[in-house]
């Protein structure tokens, strides 16, 4: 269908990774060693997850920390959720594949995601190898996250790719705004964490149901 695309980028939670059980343990675990009785769903925190590490925390606690208390939770849950990020992940079904069929077509892969950089690092070799993705881009400290394309531009510049050469996919309406940002033809994935209907406010492209209509758009 597209003709011209050199490089697909994805986001990694919800789109290419189920990490909600770990994100949820992680955060509930804290929760109790604050003393908070919150008893927050899996769809409340397919709800909070999105805009980074912090920004779950934040919704996580329900808005009540201050600056200094919420940065205190913060590095408690970034430290459980390093340790055990691994222990639910896993790719969703049909992904692998479709990995290697757009290497296979000599597409170069990115991954950008507002997981901080080093833990999307290690999830993404852990899971897909060190050789599948061309570039994974994280959060890092100084750069806005996303839906800023900062991060998703900076990919494409180290991949020797032009926005209008890529294609990028994600489960959010973060996502979506983020390859509308970066000027990337957005493709919407209902498998992830949030609907149907946020994904189509968006105006994305189009949104896909299943992992393996990616490699046959491309």
């Amino acid at each position: 269908m597209f003709k011209e695309i050199n490089c697909a980028v994805f986001d990694l939670d919800g789109t290419l990774v189920n990490t909600i059980d770990d994100l949820g343990i992680a955060c509930d675990t804290i929760l109790k060693e604050y003393g908070k009785n919150y008893t927050w769903s899996e769809s409340d925190y397919k709800r909070f997850v999105g805009n980074g590490l912090k920004k779950l925390v934040e919704r996580a606690f329900d808005h009540t920390l201050s600056e200094s208390e919420l940065d205190e939770a913060f590095k408690s849950v970034s430290a459980l959720y390093d340790v055990i990020k691994l222990d639910h992940a896993h790719a969703y079904d049909g992904i692998k594949e479709q990995l290697k069929l757009l290497k296979d077509k000599g597409i170069r892969l990115a991954v950008v995601t507002n997981k901080p950089d080093g833990a999307a690092k290690d999830m993404v070799e852990t899971i897909f190898g060190k050789n599948t993705f061309d570039i994974i881009m994280g959060a890092k400290s100084g750069v806005p996250h996303k839906p800023a394309p900062n991060s998703t531009l900076a990919a494409l510049s180290a991949l020797g790719c032009n926005p209008e050469e890529a294609i990028y996919f994600g489960d959010s309406n973060v996502d979506m705004q983020t390859a509308h940002n970066a000027g990337i033809t957005a493709i919407g994935v209902s498998w992830g964490f949030r609907s149907k209907a946020e994904l189509e406010k968006e105006q994305p492209y189009m949104i896909i149901d299943k992992a393996e209509e990616i490699a046959k758009i491309l």
